[in-house]
């Protein structure tokens, strides 16, 4: 690396609290290995199972989750009635799809992770998807 890009490398943040962190999902093995892997990154997780769209922002607003991880398994429909849900009902969280085929959503969806990317990969999906950065395409 340059001198004069090590210069331009970006600056950890620094945060007074953890992000906090809304997974919603029915996968109880997915949730628990998610959440252990990001809890062991910094944030601060709180699951919940694919619920009505008032209770997931209830649940969000509880948490003040900063990012909700919304799990498009098993019903894609439901995930967008949540996503729906969480834009009318608690604005201030940014959702973040977890999804199985990026290629096959929506084209509303712009945040979005592969439901199995490495836990690097969420990581950086999320503090993007905190920043309000769209995610790059894949080249």
């Amino acid at each position: 690396m340059a001198p004069e890009a090590a210069d331009r490398a970006p600056a950890a943040v620094r945060r007074l609290h953890p992000m906090r962190l809304l997974l919603v999902s029915d996968d109880r093995s997915f949730c628990g290995v998610t959440s252990l892997l990001l809890e062991r990154n910094g944030f601060a997780m709180r699951t919940t199972p694919h619920t009505v769209p008032v209770r997931v922002a209830e649940l969000a607003r509880e948490h003040r989750a900063d990012v909700v991880l919304v799990d498009e398994v098993p019903s894609r429909r439901r995930a967008a009635r949540t996503l729906a849900g969480l834009e009318l009902l608690y604005p201030r969280a940014r959702p973040l799809v977890l999804c199985v085929d990026a290629d096959a959503l929506p084209p509303g969806i712009t945040d979005h992770v592969g439901r199995s990317s490495p836990i690097a990969e969420l990581t950086a999906a999320v503090e993007r998807c905190y920043a309000g950065e769209r995610p790059r395409a894949a080249s």
